[in-house]
């Protein structure tokens, strides 16, 4: 015998079109037909700010307000696109840490005041963040992987040339700083900015306006994956799986749909008994 959630989301039909998209590790699938809209989010919104971790957005289909909901805050994850955004605000400041480091070290040549920043590579801000972040986007993590060498020379710079004085040579060390400038730094900053230009393109979050059984809203996604066609049989109701109390508040999962060899089962989603999360 069928569950509701069996017919509502295979109503009168043996097979179901949907879209498929990530959140985390875990792939969820929304029936084609739930879906009225498709639109990239271009942040044409309205914002109550309520604290930082809550909040209501509000944009517009067909002149009238729908309310935004983030489907990645909605299964209590990170969205991609906001640990993106974070990440190139980090990028930015990292960048001008180093053209302060050099301009501190040019000054300590200079002056003889003491350089307090930090000698080795791996103990900056961003050595720090560079030796523990593996980036999942493979174009990303090639243009990383080229930090590696002009990041450890700029910061060698420091003992290389305050020897340098040390023994008298300023103006010689002032000439390789200058030269350095010109070169290695300009490198890095070029990598700052190919790696904050590969972020923005992989960080289009994109809104799909949804009819659900009381309202039409908008649920803001990283991405699609793809579109794919299910068969009754490669379906599996929730009720029949979890016994977890943690996921009853979840009452828009409808199941489960059996993926292609090895992969883990698809969370199947039914817009028609979506809750409005209070």
């Amino acid at each position: 015998m069928e569950t509701a959630a069996q017919e509502s989301v295979f109503a009168k039909t043996t097979t179901l079109e949907v879209i498929t998209f990530y959140v985390a590790s875990t792939q969820y699938a929304t029936p084609v037909s739930a879906v009225r809209y498709i639109e990239q989010d271009k942040r044409k919104t309205t914002r109550i700010e309520v604290n930082d971790k809550l909040g209501a957005e509000v944009t517009t289909y067909q002149g009238k307000p729908v309310p935004i909901y983030d489907f990645a805050d909605l299964m209590g994850c990170e969205a991609e696109y906001k640990a993106n955004l974070e990440l190139l605000k980090t990028l930015q400041q990292r960048e001008k840490d180093h053209v302060n480091w050099i301009n501190a070290l040019e000054q300590s040549i200079k002056t003889g005041a003491p350089f307090a920043l930090a000698r080795d590579a791996s103990q900056c801000e961003f050595g720090k963040w560079y030796n523990q972040y593996q980036a999942d986007d493979e174009l990303l993590a090639d243009i990383l992987k080229d930090f590696d060498e002009p990041h450890k020379r700029i910061h060698g710079l420091a003992d290389a040339l305050l020897d340098m004085c040390a023994q008298g040579q300023k103006d010689q060390a002032l000439a390789i700083l200058e030269n350095e400038k010109n070169r290695t730094l300009s490198k890095l900053k070029g990598l700052f900015a190919a790696a904050r230009d590969r972020l923005e393109n992989i960080t289009r979050p994109i809104l799909l306006y949804i009819h659900t059984n009381k309202k039409m809203i908008a649920v803001r996604l990283n991405a699609i994956s793809d579109i794919r066609t299910f068969d009754r049989s490669a379906f599996t109701p929730q009720d029949e799986v979890d016994d977890n109390q943690n996921l009853e508040g979840l009452s828009f999962i409808a199941g489960y749909l059996e993926s292609e060899g090895d992969a883990p089962p698809c969370v199947l989603l039914d817009w028609q008994s979506f809750e409005i999360p209070h």
